[in-house]
Formats: structure tokens, C-alpha cells, sequence
């Protein structure tokens, strides 16, 4: 398998947003880059994380966990991580995994930034 590029982009709007997009294969030998750019988003404080999925070619069972120990630790924090953009062999595992139940996704950046930290108890009123 191939190495990983992540790339970490601030957001004006919606304040405190910022998007990482992880190009290539998120599995054993990458997850520690990933979880370095995760302990840097919590330590800088952003409550609104958009995962950019959109060049991502593979999640392995490890990388997934990562993802929802991260999900839970933003949360835990008063934050939001939602999914953009992801592949259908990426959104295939993360049905079978039935992670679809937990996190929100969203086709693109973009539209995770327009609608995904909306709070939707407040948007069924």
C-alpha cells in the first residue's frame, strides 16, 4: 500500500471549522500520521471538523477506529467531526460497519460546511 498526504484547511465559515483531507490509504502504517493531525486539531481548539475523504482509497478496521475514538473525544469536547466526500468502496465498508448510524457524511466539503454542524434537534423544530 501506498504512504498518506493530509492536509489541514481552516475555514472562515463556520467559525472554529476546519477540514483534513487524507489522500491515500489510512491502515497500520499511516493511522500515527493521522492521529498527529487529530491531537493537533483538538489542541488547537477547533469544535467543527470536516474528515475529507474525497482522495481517500482505502480505511482499514484500525483507521476506522481511530476515527470513532476521535469522534467521541470532539464530542467530549463540545465539537462536531462529520465525513465528506467519500468513495463508494470507502462508504461500502462504513455501511457494512454500520458506522452510518453514528457519524454523519455529506457528498463534499462544502456541503458538510454549509448544513453539517447544524444541530438537528434544533432544525426539527
Amino acid at each position: 500500500m501506498e504512504a498518506i498526504s493530509i492536509e489541514v484547511i481552516h475555514h472562515r465559515l463556520p467559525n472554529d471549522s476546519v477540514s483534513l483531507r487524507i489522500k491515500g490509504f489510512l491502515y497500520a502504517n499511516t493511522l500515527v500520521e493521522v492521529e498527529k493531525q487529530f491531537q493537533f486539531i483538538l489542541s488547537d481548539m477547533k469544535k467543527k471538523l470536516v474528515l475529507d475523504l474525497s482522495e481517500t482509497n482505502y480505511i482499514s478496521s484500525g483507521g476506522w477506529g481511530l476515527i470513532i475514538t476521535f469522534f467521541k473525544r470532539i464530542q467530549e469536547s463540545g465539537g462536531s467531526l462529520v465525513l465528506a466526500g467519500m468513495k463508494p468502496e470507502v462508504y461500502d465498508a462504513f455501511e457494512l460497519l454500520e458506522y452510518d448510524k453514528v457519524l454523519r457524511s455529506f457528498p463534499s466539503v462544502e456541503s458538510a460546511l454549509k448544513t453539517g454542524f447544524i444541530d438537528t434537534a434544533t432544525q426539527a423544530k
